[in-house]
């Protein structure tokens, strides 16, 4: 039988389908406002360096051979063995570079811009032998905009952090 209330279709008329779309048009610009990208990009920079610190700290302990983590410039480092020649490491080159947006900021009680790891693990300052032992805890600042995350070494164990 039919009946007169089903002549009209069921479902959205084009106002109701606009209003929709512009809702969730709103609620994603405040969601894409409020994502912490940079910070993700800084701390997840910052694991990474500190897991190269510690691999070259490993390597010196596994070879008993002094090997050293330099900066090189504002946003690359190397692994370097005793003479000085770049290691390749992990990701296939001799040289990293730190992700865009992202640099090394001032480093404390590191002069020379890297720190040496000998044979126990113990980090030093200097490459020489039997150079300078690292004397107060360095710290490795990695900033990203308003973002900073910083690597902490610590004199006589070589514990390395991020915080």
């Amino acid at each position: 039988m039919f009946h007169p209330k089903d002549r009209y279709q069921k479902g959205f008329t084009l106002i109701e389908l606009i209003c929709v779309i512009i809702l969730l048009g709103i609620l994603s610009v405040g969601a894409y406002l409020q994502w912490p990208g940079s910070s993700i990009n800084s701390g997840a920079q910052a694991q990474q360096v500190a897991n190269d610190m510690r691999y070259t700290q490993a390597l010196s302990m596994t070879k008993g051979k002094r090997y050293s983590f330099v900066i090189t410039s504002s946003t690359t480092y190397q692994i370097q063995n005793s003479s000085g020649t770049a290691i390749i490491t992990a990701m296939g080159g001799t040289t990293t570079t730190l992700n865009t947006g992202l640099s090394f900021g001032t480093l404390s009680n590191l002069p020379n811009n890297l720190v040496t790891f000998d044979g126990n693990g113990i980090p030093y300052s200097t490459t020489g032998t039997p150079g300078t032992v690292l004397s107060a805890t360095a710290s490795i600042p990695i900033t990203g905009g308003s973002i900073t995350q910083t690597i902490t070494i610590t004199p006589m164990t070589g514990r390395i952090l991020v915080q």
